[in-house]
């Protein structure tokens, strides 16, 4: 496999989340193969995230990562990590102070994204300003921490629903970005159905469905995102040997994002933050995708296949 044509972004979401998962991510950093991140802004670890991402962006500079020989082996470009933006309507509360009471629930938070779905398909054209508000706040949060954030994705991938899809455009404008994720994966039968995981199909086939809408405008407008993406449908639950067959589906393609979720062993959730709607469902599966990005039988994996790791903004 030609090491040019096989550029692989192991990406972790949700830092910020919660101590456990920002802590998990930074490890996957340190001690393992991530490349990429991206920030839940309006969560309840993000500054305390923010100012030890720019101590492991110190620490990746001078060469101290545990992770750097292993890193080296497998052609990791000499250059920062990536930072994006986990773009989120869908868990906690609004940053901007006029978010509409048509997309929250009774206690003021984010719905569900089924809810959000349902309210923007009612309301979304007259509040297409409100939400562009209140994802400008939100990558804004990394910017005034004196950081230059890499690219976007979406909490829940929120950024494939219409109105946000809508929006995208102006949002990488505004902030001069010029890297999003397109959710479009190939093998979806493979990783689901074939694996006895009959289950997660269905939901997988619509964000398939929307993914491809997304990709068709991104692609218009000549928006950068990876060739292939995968982990729509495994969130938490990414071992080894999913990993392979990800890698297999992808074929020879010039970049390749697989999204993660690590995480240390859950801590209990506040009664403030639990009131705030930060529960994690992932919390029991986080620390499985962290060992495997921890794992020398990772690192050699990739080395005996061609791989080479990766940056969204290269």
């Amino acid at each position: 496999m030609d090491s040019v044509l096989s550029r692989l972004v192991l990406h972790a979401d949700d830092l910020g989340m919660n101590r456990a998962v920002t802590a998990g991510v930074l490890g996957g950093f340190r001690d393992g193969l991530l490349t990429s991140t991206s920030l839940l802004a309006n969560a309840p670890d993000a500054s305390a995230a923010l100012e030890q991402w720019k101590t492991l962006l110190a620490e990746h500079a001078a060469g101290s990562l545990p992770s750097a020989a292993r890193r080296k082996k497998l052609d990791d470009p000499l250059r920062p990590f990536d930072l994006g933006v986990h773009l989120n309507l869908t868990q906690g509360r609004p940053l901007s102070g006029l978010y509409p009471a048509e997309l929250l629930d009774s206690e003021g938070r984010f719905p569900s994204i089924f809810t959000l779905f349902a309210r923007l398909s009612r309301y979304g054209g007259r509040l297409q300003a409100a939400v562009l508000a209140e994802l400008a706040a939100q990558v804004q949060v990394v910017c005034d921490c004196g950081l230059r954030p890499t690219h976007l994705n979406g909490h829940q991938y929120i950024e494939m629903l219409p109105v946000v899809r809508e929006i995208m455009p102006e949002l990488l404008s505004r902030f001069r970005l010029g890297v999003v994720r397109v959710a479009c994966e190939p093998g979806l039968w493979r990783s689901t159905v074939l694996r006895g995981q009959v289950g997660h199909w269905p939901l997988a086939a619509v964000k398939h469905l929307f993914a491809r809408r997304f990709r068709a405008r991104m692609d218009r407008l000549k928006i950068m995102h990876p060739a292939a993406f995968f982990g729509t449908a495994h969130a938490g639950r990414v071992d080894l040997g999913l990993l392979r067959r990800f890698l297999i589906s992808a074929g020879p393609n010039r970049l390749v994002e697989i999204a993660l979720h690590p995480g240390e062993p859950p801590e209990g959730v506040s009664s403030e933050d639990q009131a705030a709607g930060w529960q994690d469902p992932l919390a029991g599966w986080r620390p499985n995708e962290l060992r495997m990005l921890t794992s020398a039988e990772l690192a050699g994996y990739l080395a005996s296949t061609g791989w080479r790791l990766g940056r969204l903004s290269l």
